[in-house]
Formats: C-alpha cells, structure tokens, sequence
C-alpha cells in the first residue's frame, strides 16, 4: 500500500495535488493525471475524454486542505476468487 499526502484540493474539479507533478483526479479510484505543455502552458488531460485543465486555472479554485490517499498497486491474496 502506498500513502501520498496531498496538500491542495480544487473541490469544483475535484482535483488533489501536493506539486505540479503529483496531480490526483478524486473519485471512486482516484487517477493520476500526467502534465503536459499545451501552446507553452502546463496542464493535464482528463482520461478518456481529453479535456484539457490549465495549472492556472487549478489554482483559482484552490484550497489548503491536507489529505492522505492510500492506494494499492496489487490485488490483496484474500479478494482473489478464483484461485
């Protein structure tokens, strides 16, 4: 299990970061989003959809709101069934 800490939250998009790099879509499994540079800005896509957020536009709703995001990178050996 792996714990990142989170210190910024944007609630209109729904989005989570700590730095420019480690941007975090909230949902039901949350989703890393890869930054990109866009006609010389920085910003993420949406998956599947493509839609592009802005750094700058992140930002505008930003709130200093201190979170810890736990995820799993394997399935644990108990939740397996067919094995």
């Amino acid at each position: 299990m792996i714990r990142i800490n989170l210190k910024y939250c944007n609630p209109a998009l729904n989005i989570a970061f700590s730095t420019w790099n480690e941007v975090y879509l909230m949902g039901d499994v949350p989703v890393k989003l890869k930054p990109a540079y866009y006609r010389g800005s920085l910003i993420y896509r949406l998956p599947a959809t493509g839609k592009r957020i802005s750094y700058k536009k992140l930002k505008q709703g930003m709130l200093i709101k201190p979170t810890i995001l736990q995820l799993q990178l394997l399935p644990v050996y108990d939740k397996i069934k067919w094995l």
